[in-house]
């Protein structure tokens, strides 16, 4: 019984890192954005629909794409959807007549935010 419990993890950590389902990288996909040149057709090919978009002022429009980042533990296939994901990325796209002019990348992650726990917080 005390072995089955190690090739248990063992084959869940096996099966988690044989997994087949596709992963999304999307500061990659950022990458593949030129602002200036890629336009509003093209970014959809490369990013598909966008989580949510904004009209910022007239013919300029803001296209928000976001990933969560999953976990060592969120990768397993019993435990992961019992875990919250560490953080997320987002691509904000920003695009003026059908043309991209500005495309910014960010990464947002759980540990980053441990220093308001520890941050001496004064009352004023």
């Amino acid at each position: 019984m005390k072995r089955a419990i190690p090739i248990l993890l063992l084959t869940l950590c096996l099966s988690s890192c044989a997994s087949s389902t596709p992963v999304r990288h999307l500061a990659s996909d950022a990458a593949l954005i030129q602002p200036g040149q890629t336009t509003l057709a093209e970014l959809h090919q490369y990013l598909g629909e966008p989580k949510g978009s904004r009209e910022v002022s007239p013919g300029v429009k803001e296209y928000v794409y976001s990933e969560d980042i999953v976990s060592f533990w969120g990768k397993m296939p019993v435990v992961g959807k019992m875990v919250d994901p560490g953080g997320y990325e987002m691509l904000i796209v920003t695009v003026k007549d059908e043309v991209v002019q500005n495309a910014v990348f960010r990464n947002f992650s759980e540990k980053n935010q441990k220093w308001v726990k520890d941050y001496n917080w004064e009352e004023e």
